[in-house]
């Protein structure tokens, strides 16, 4: 079954800071008198067009009541986003949402649910939205904008559709999946992970990274390697800055692991036949100059957890996985879940499952913790 996106008139438009506050004022007064508190935000950024990524679009559904705000045409949304802290807010996927509303504006809201995390702790495998409207209402979304540039105005009416849908749906979603929460007893696991959520956004976003170019993959690499990636990393930055392109759009991860992985075992390296003459000549100038560098200039390879432990601990992670599997099956949801394998790696290593694990994960591990450390 196919469904049709909400028409112009449907949801409003906001571009001005007048047209913004009129439209705040006007949802403080329909939520007062709406029996529904609650209140939806999604958001639209161009992180797959521009290299400095920007939020370009919030939706919000305050009751049943749907806009689009402009954030590229307003400078100040503070009445928006003190108008959604008094409420209950409701994503889906919250993660990069949350990143970016940090970044645009230094704010995290009071009080977050994410039906994709609902979604996950009911035990769905498939849990994206259009999935979850498929599944719940048989309708089908229209995914046709999902890679657009929304950093583009005017925004055709087709993405304004689709933007809108991206809240519509959420909270005859979340009617449903609280209510088989509270059934299964699994409201306070999804209370916990919604404030973890956050609390990692905050913590991961308050840490710079100290060596951005040390992406997946760079851990096989040696010192020779790891020279050539981050020559091939900084490089790559200026050009898509210059550009105004995403980095992955001049030259992925992954092929500059495989160049740096072919220049430490002396293979010959060559470019993308696509690439333009001046990117050629620059990458051989690269390849030339870490090729003449001292080794004594070359970076270090990064310490690894796992170097540090012992067969025990190991012994140790391999039976709290399994333990953590065992339980996971039970309940029929993900074991990672119930804590990631990193996760258990760290307490294993602290001794303590202290700080690692919310309250609900501890309780349902607990007695596997308890014996399995005990017995290191």
């Amino acid at each position: 079954m196919s469904e049709v996106g909400l028409t112009q008139a449907d949801y409003e438009f906001i571009d001005t800071s007048a047209h913004l506050e009129r439209w705040v004022g006007e949802m403080r007064v329909w939520l007062a008198e709406s029996l529904d508190k609650r209140c939806c935000l999604d958001t639209e950024a161009d992180s797959l067009h521009h290299y400095h990524e920007k939020l370009c679009l919030l939706q919000v559904n305050c009751a049943g009541r749907y806009s689009l705000v402009d954030p590229l045409a307003i400078s100040d949304v503070s009445p928006l986003l003190e108008l959604l802290d008094a409420h209950e807010l409701w994503f889906h996927g919250a993660d990069y949402d949350l990143t970016m509303l940090r970044r645009t504006y230094n704010w995290s809201p009071r009080v977050i649910r994410d039906t994709q995390i609902a979604a996950r702790l009911l035990g769905a495998r498939q849990f994206g939205l259009a999935a979850l409207v498929k599944n719940n209402f048989d309708l089908d979304l229209c995914k046709a904008s999902q890679k657009a540039d929304w950093s583009r105005r005017p925004l055709p009416p087709n993405m304004l559709s689709y933007a809108v849908d991206d809240v519509r749906y959420l909270l005859p979603i979340a009617d449903k999946f609280v209510a088989q929460l509270r059934e299964k007893g699994r409201e306070e696991w999804f209370h916990q992970s919604c404030r973890s959520l956050q609390e990692d956004v905050a913590a991961r976003d308050n840490v710079a990274r100290e060596d951005p170019w040390r992406v997946q993959g760079c851990g096989r690499l040696h010192p020779k390697g790891l020279a050539i990636l981050k020559a091939m990393w900084d490089w790559r930055e200026g050009i898509a800055k210059e550009r105004d392109t995403p980095c992955f759009k001049i030259m992925s991860n992954k092929q500059m692991v495989a160049y740096a992985e072919q220049f430490e075992t002396g293979q010959s390296l060559n470019p993308p036949n696509g690439w333009r003459p001046r990117w050629k000549k620059e990458f051989f100038d690269i390849v030339a100059a870490i090729t003449a560098s001292s080794s004594a200039d070359w970076p270090m390879r990064a310490k690894k957890i796992k170097g540090r432990l012992s067969d025990a601990q190991r012994d140790q992670i391999d039976k709290l996985c399994a333990h953590r599997e065992k339980v996971a099956q039970g309940l029929e949801i993900e074991p990672s879940l119930l804590g990631s394998r990193g996760t258990i790696e760290e307490l294993v290593i602290d001794g303590n499952p202290a700080g690692h694990l919310m309250n609900w994960q501890h309780d349902l591990l607990a007695s596997g913790l308890e014996q399995v450390l005990k017995a290191g």
